[in-house]
């Protein structure tokens, strides 16, 4: 009886150890966290820093181009927004906006190469305010030229939600 008690111990042990020291895998992305408000993502050989958005920086006045959409979505809906990213941009400043906490909606976004990023919540840029605002800067170089994909889902939504999202291109 001992030794079947000690087996099993030394079977849960390594259990243990291997969750420990396994790494997570995910087949679409490379993620990894640097802080409690950054995240890295890898896109076709580019990282990509998601940090909350902070007011007044240095040149948030003057963004190279805007996209203003006004919309609105219901539970389980799905609304995606395309848009053009040109050559030179130094970083992207996203902000979806719907300003009700009781309902909850997500972000996802795809990266012209293929690579996803996301979801972002109401909570991913630090405040719970019906606000997701962040900012996507390339670790090097610029943010990758061509099409963005962002999915905004109504993850949950009583009747229908106004939102308005907006990508500035500094």
């Amino acid at each position: 009886m001992g030794s079947n008690m000690k087996r099993w111990k030394i079977l849960i042990i390594c259990i243990i150890m291997g969750l420990i020291f396994i790494p997570a895998v995910s087949a679409e992305e490379e993620y990894t966290v640097n802080s409690d408000t950054e995240d890295t993502f890898t896109s076709a050989g580019k990282d990509y820093i998601i940090s909350p958005w902070v007011e007044n920086s240095s040149d948030a006045e003057n963004p190279i181009f805007s996209v203003l959409s006004t919309q609105y979505i219901t539970q389980g809906q799905t609304k995606t927004h395309y848009v053009s990213v040109g050559s030179g941009i130094n970083y992207l400043e996203v902000d979806l906006n719907w300003g009700d906490t009781s309902d909850s909606l997500t972000l996802r976004i795809s990266t012209p190469s293929g690579s996803n990023l996301g979801p972002y919540r109401d909570n991913s840029d630090g405040s719970v305010n019906g606000r997701i605002h962040f900012s996507i800067d390339p670790s090097q170089g610029y943010v990758e030229q061509g099409s963005w994909e962002f999915k905004v889902y109504g993850e949950s939504v009583s009747g229908t939600e106004d939102y308005t999202f907006n990508l500035y291109q500094h």
